[in-house]
This record gives C-alpha cells, structure tokens and sequence, in this order.
C-alpha cells in the first residue's frame, strides 16, 4: 500500500508537471520514490518529465524499472521508445512500439510514433554516403650521390665554440647546501637557522638592506579551533556558502552557520548548483543536531532544501545508505 507521504510528494509532482516546472517536478518524483520504490507510477511520471528537459538516458532507465515492476505497461513501452528514438536506437524503439501496439492495436499515439520513426529511417537510409577523397601521395627517393649521416656525425652543429655545460668542479658541488629529502629534513633545517630572512630592499649595487626577526619569536598564526569559535556571517553567495561549510570541523559549527540563513532563501542560494558531497554533508549535520529542541528548526531547512531545483537529480548518485539517511531523518522531524 502506497503511504501517505509518497501519496503527497507525487500530488505535488504533478501539479508541478502541469505548471511547466519539470526539474520540481523530478524533485517530487525522486521523493515519492524514495518512500515507496515498488510503485511503478513514481518512475513513470519521473520519465514523462525527463523526456520533457530532454533527458533521454534517464527517460530510458524509468521506463525500464516500470517494465521490470510491471511487464505489460504500455505507456513504459511508449516512453521507451520515446527515449531510444533521439539516442539513435531506431531498432529498440521500433521494438517498443510494436510492443505497445501488440498491447493496444487501436493506440492511436503509438501509431503516429511508429510512423514518424520509419520515416526518419528510411530518410536516413535515402542520405547517400560521402566518399572519401583519394589524394596522391608522392615518393621521394633520397639523393644516391650522398651518403647518410653515420653514427658518429652529429646531425647539429653547435654554433658557439665554447662548452655550453656549467662548469660545476668536486669542490664546487660540496660547498652546496645538501637539499633535504624528506619534510622531516626541511623542518630541522628550518629550526637550525637562527635568523630567517622575512623582507628587505635588494640593490643592484650589492649593498642589500635585509629584515630579519629572531627565530623565537613567538608566533603571529592564529591557533588551531579559532575557525569554530569566530563569528559567523551569512554567506551571500554558494562559493561563499561552500567555502565556509568546508572549513568547519564539527556538527555544531556548520549548524550554527546554516542557522544564518532563512529556510526560504536555500533554493535561491543553490539554485541549480547543489552537488552530491555537500547535499551528502549538510544531510549528516542536519542528524547529527536533531533533538527535541532543533527538530522544528531540522524540519524547515529540510523542506527547503528538498524544494532545490537539482535535489531530486542529485539523490540519484547518493547510495543507499544516504537515501535512507534522508528517509529516516524525514520520519524523525515529521514526528512533531
């Protein structure tokens, strides 16, 4: 039995589809698969929406779950045959329609698809091949009076008389510094140099004004955790968005900067640019803060992220592990 949240989410999927809003409407879809995958109506809407954005592939791939839910669909057939024809499988398409017709003689779209498709094939195959032209190749023998250049001949002659090699002496490679092969090395060299150069003026005279700082000084870096404790602002933009998610460590710290930004604006800040690790990221810290006292405020920033326009798109490439993660996550705020 269908539940009542996949009941809801292909409602809003449809209304979706009627307005025109097909990536919404995938949104909605995705859902109401995600509730309840055994119901072939949710892939088979989810088809009709793709084959609108042109999304053929996935068109294809819905139609065939509907098939292998539900064998004698003719309107999975259909669509099938629908998806195949743009992506130049003219014989699987030509199958699907024949099986639509097996299936509803008096079918009177499927008719028209199949005609339009022999058509097309038969224009493609009236195209006359282009022939390839022939362009003459011609052989030049070598010269027979001159003999090839031998091993020993070099086939460059230098233009300087002098020898372009540096002059590097026994004595002269031992007063380098021996570079350091490891970054244990580079950090005892480091710590070896009492005075480190940090700026200066260079002239071309030679006499260099060089600053130099003590090597105990202490420290101007800040310290580490200093990025969990600043103030958080709200980002005005998703690479400002993103930048500041990634360089928090805990749960609580990316909470509080999601909390910085109203549920409603999150369609607007991603738009069409949501990607799978960070949906993937954002959905572990939303369960991770859910108590009895955040859950209203989960259950916000989880509606609006689920209205996103690639939300559905993107859950496609979670694993299941992920999607469950979303579905139980759903069923916790939902308990309100």
């Amino acid at each position: 039995m269908v539940s009542e949240s996949a009941k809801l989410a292909k409602e809003k999927g449809n209304e979706a589809f009627k307005a025109g809003d097909y990536p919404t409407a995938i949104g909605h879809y995705t859902t109401a698969i995600l509730a309840d995958g055994d119901d072939p109506t949710f892939y088979l809407n989810r088809a009709a929406a793709y084959l609108k954005l042109g999304k053929n592939e996935d068109a294809e791939r819905d139609s065939t779950k509907v098939l292998s839910l539900n064998p004698n669909n003719v309107k999975a057939f259909f669509r099938r045959g629908q998806a195949r024809r743009p992506l130049g499988n003219f014989d699987g398409a030509r199958q699907d329609f024949n099986e639509a017709l097996r299936l509803e003689p008096s079918n009177i779209s499927v008719k028209n698809e199949l005609a339009d498709l022999e058509k097309a094939s038969r224009e493609m195959q009236a195209k006359p091949v282009p022939r390839r032209r022939r362009v003459p190749i011609e052989v030049i023998e070598p010269e027979a009076d001159k003999p090839p250049a031998t091993k020993d001949e070099p086939l460059l002659q230098p233009v300087l008389s002098r020898d372009l090699r540096p002059e590097t002496t026994l004595e002269t490679k031992e007063q380098l510094p021996r570079k350091p092969q490891t970054f244990a090395d580079a950090e005892q060299a480091r710590a070896s140099k009492d005075v480190r150069v940090s700026g200066g003026i260079f002239r071309p005279s030679g006499n260099h004004t060089i600053v130099t700082r003590r090597a105990n000084e202490a420290s101007r870096e800040p310290t580490s955790g200093t990025a969990d404790t600043a103030p958080v602002r709200s980002p005005m933009t998703l690479f400002d968005f993103t930048k500041s998610w990634n360089s928090l460590e805990t749960d609580e710290a990316r909470w509080k900067l999601m909390r910085t930004i109203p549920p409603s604006s999150l369609p607007a800040l991603f738009q069409a640019s949501l990607e799978p690790d960070l949906l993937k990221s954002i959905l572990h810290t939303f369960q991770a803060v859910c108590n009895p006292s955040t859950r209203s405020a989960v259950r916000d920033y989880l509606t609006a992220l689920m209205r996103v326009q690639r939300f559905g798109t993107v859950m496609l490439f979670m694993d299941k592990g992920e999607r469950q993660r979303l579905e139980s996550l759903r069923q916790e705020v939902e308990s309100l």
